[in-house]
């Protein structure tokens, strides 16, 4: 495996850790903040910000804290500002005071003093009903006083209720306020993080790229070096051939020079007819290089026209092993004809021993011999035109070296071309995703905005509430609305009397829509909170919720103001991995995707292997599902060499659908340990087996290679 594969795996590996770590601190996050522990609740959260910042559910997290943290915040002001109870004070009324006793007036000494027991009106005592009227009149002041007191004391409480109220509505307005400057901050956040990723990804692209030119110009290097080298060698043993050839030619031309001069100091005759018989044997020998020359020839064609095939065929490591045993045969058969030429000479060296003992009869066929020896000079001149033949061969075979590379530069300039396509492929790639992430942020900003102007207009109904002082009329509706929203969004003629409702109890417009807001989303989340009680968000959780908001009308940003409540109940949502399934049934009643998808994967379709290679590397799958017939292009066993040969992708588990005859001859021969093959029509449960086997083997890979 490549050192590229290998940092892509382990990159991997740590990416799936990682998002595990900071599941788990999510999950510790919100068992702290059922327990109003916020501090730790932060804590974990930081700790999931670190491990993984692209997790959406942080943020819905961190509102959930904000929310309880103002509400918490609130009921202890709440608590602050109602004084403690003081203690009624006792009103008594205060007993009357007697009345001063009148004085008599003085008297004459020369007045008589009263008679005893009579009664006169100036020494008589005051009236009781007087009395009586008196002390009524000072409790019924007492009591008026009473009660104007407890009046003020009730206004005094009335306008310290109103002014708490008020408080509390600017504090909600502040919660409100700051609410909005949080979500600008974390869209500008998500802004600065985009462009974040937006300049790493294209220094990673370009770092790629490099990387790949600098591999591929080395590679190419190489394999033009091992050519050349090979041309160089191949072209060196032919002339030590020639050489050889013309040195073994010249030998002979000498032994026959010798034996002529040593024939003709002793008899001409015989040396004529030693010559002759030299000749023909040297001649049947010329005939046979001749003819070994010719099967060179064909063999030197054969082998072009073999190396040319090589430059365009796939398996050219294993011709070119081909083409090295037969260079290897080749050298032991001209080791073979040498030794027999070898042998060859001896053999003639003792038949000119013997032909010295028969010189005498040579005598009488001296002119005879003189002619042939003629003809025998003729043939040398025919043979040295073979030589010339020969030569000429040799720089066809420099010319034929020469238009080998230059066709090696055509298919290296060919090479540059496709590595230039491919880059602005990569670039175009590129391009289509920041202008995805674009489109999202827009949608965020949009989203972001219909958030503001809803919690603005729920702000505004809150004031018009109060200052109108609409709080009961706005109960009575609020209670048959929920009556209303129990099941889903009410209809038409259900709608129209509840507005009429609103009308009778002078409920403004906008009041109205911020209730039937309030009402709507509070009946959606019971519904999601009963459907996760009753745990049918296992396998279906998007569809259901889909379904649900579809049912209770909530648009995409009320989706994303609520739903962060009960994210957390969705992370058990079971997913087994990615499969990228390829197949020309895809839309049939024999599609595997429904099966696949109920059995907890996420199923990317490509109906032909082309498609799927334009696939494979923005989806990254956990395992590929292929036919092995298509009709036209490549076949589902032609696709799996195409992976077998690029590293990024031949440790991916592959499983093979066909026919039993080709699942047979596949499993027959020899397939590798991510590989495996099934026959049509599908059996879903040995598929299974087989899927899990193979995942299965993928982890213990994957973990073998931390």
């Amino acid at each position: 495996m490549s050192s590229k594969t290998l940092n892509t795996v382990q990159d991997l590996s740590k990416l799936n850790s990682a998002k595990d770590a900071a599941r788990q601190c999510l999950l510790a996050a919100d068992k702290f903040l059922k327990e109003s522990q916020f501090e730790l609740a932060k804590q974990q959260l930081d700790k999931a910000r670190e491990l993984d910042p692209s997790n959406a559910y942080i943020f819905a997290f961190q509102d959930r804290i904000t929310h309880f943290e103002e509400a918490r915040k609130k009921e202890a002001a709440a608590k602050a500002a109602v004084p403690p109870p003081t203690p009624p004070k006792e009103h008594t009324i205060p007993k009357p005071a007697p009345a001063p006793k009148p004085t008599p007036p003085a008297t004459s000494s020369k007045q008589a003093k009263p008679a005893p027991g009579a009664v006169t009106a100036e020494n008589a005592p005051p009236a009781e009903s007087d009395q009586a009227r008196l002390a009524e009149e000072r409790k019924r002041q007492e009591a008026i006083r009473i009660l104007g007191e407890l009046r003020q004391k009730e206004a005094a409480e009335r306008v310290a209720a109103e002014m708490q109220k008020k408080r509390e509505y600017e504090a909600l307005a502040a919660a409100e306020e700051q609410r909005r400057r949080e979500l600008e901050m974390r869209v500008e956040t998500d802004r600065q993080r985009q462009r974040e990723l937006e300049a790493r990804l294209a220094a990673e692209t370009e770092r790629r790229r490099e990387e790949d030119n600098r591999t591929l110009e080395e590679r190419r290097r190489r394999e033009l070096e091992s050519r050349a080298n090979a041309e160089e060698q191949r072209r060196r043993e032919l002339e030590s051939r020639v050489y050889e050839e013309e040195r073994k030619r010249k030998e002979l031309e000498d032994r026959i020079a010798h034996e002529e001069r040593r024939v003709r100091e002793t008899e001409v005759r015989a040396a004529e007819e030693q010559r002759r018989r030299e000749y023909e044997i040297r001649t049947a020998a010329e005939e046979q290089k001749r003819r070994e020359l010719e099967a060179r020839i064909a063999a030197e064609e054969q082998r072009r026209k073999e190396m040319e095939a090589r430059i365009a065929a796939e398996e050219q490591r294993f011709r070119e092993e081909m083409a090295r045993k037969e260079e290897e045969r080749k050298r032991r058969e001209l080791e073979a004809k040498a030794a027999m030429e070898e042998q060859i000479r001896r053999e003639l060296e003792q038949r000119v021993a013997e032909e010295e003992k028969k010189r005498k009869e040579l005598e009488r066929k001296a002119a005879t011999e003189e002619m042939r020896r003629k003809d025998i000079e003729s043939r040398i001149v025919q043979e040295e035109e073979r030589r010339k033949q020969f030569e000429d061969l040799a720089a066809s075979e420099e010319r034929l070296r020469r238009q080998l590379e230059e066709k090696m530069r055509e298919e290296f300039r060919r090479q540059q071309e496709e590595t230039r396509l491919a880059e602005e492929l990569r670039r175009r790639d590129a391009e289509a995703r920041v202008q995805q992430e674009q489109k999202k942020l827009k949608d965020m900003q949009r989203q972001v905005e219909e958030l503001t102007r809803a919690l603005e207009q729920e702000k505004r109904a809150r004031d018009e509430v109060s200052r109108l002082g609409l709080q009961s009329p706005v109960k009575q509706l609020r209670e048959a609305l929920e009556r209303a929203w129990e099941n889903g969004a009410p209809d038409d003629p259900a709608a129209q009397p509840l507005h009429q409702q609103a009308l009778d109890l002078a409920i403004p417009p906008e009041v109205e829509q911020s209730i039937i807001r309030e009402v709507k989303l509070e009946m959606y989340s019971k519904a999601v909170k009963a459907v996760i009680a009753k745990k049918k968000l296992l396998r279906s959780s998007s569809s259901t919720l889909e379904w649900l908001r579809k049912v209770y009308q909530v648009s995409v940003a009320e989706y994303l103001e609520n739903e962060s409540k009960f994210l957390l109940d969705l992370v058990a949502d079971q997913y087994k991995g990615t499969i990228l399934l390829v197949s020309k049934t895809i839309g049939s009643k024999e599609d595997l995707t429904p099966k696949l998808k109920s059995s907890g994967f996420a199923v990317v379709q490509a109906t032909t292997p082309e498609n799927a290679l334009e696939k494979i590397e923005k989806v990254n799958p956990n395992i590929i599902i292929c036919d092995t017939d298509f009709p036209g292009g490549l076949s589902g066993i032609k696709f799996l060499h195409v992976l077998r040969v690029n590293s990024k992708f031949n440790y991916i588990p592959f499983v093979l659908i066909g026919e039993a005859g080709e699942i047979a001859q596949l499993k027959s021969s020899e397939l590798k340990p991510n590989e495996s093959a099934i026959k049509y029509p599908v059996d879903y449960e040995e598929l299974m087996n087989v899927m899990n086997e193979k995942l299965t083997w993928f982890r213990e890979y994957i973990s073998s290679l931390k």
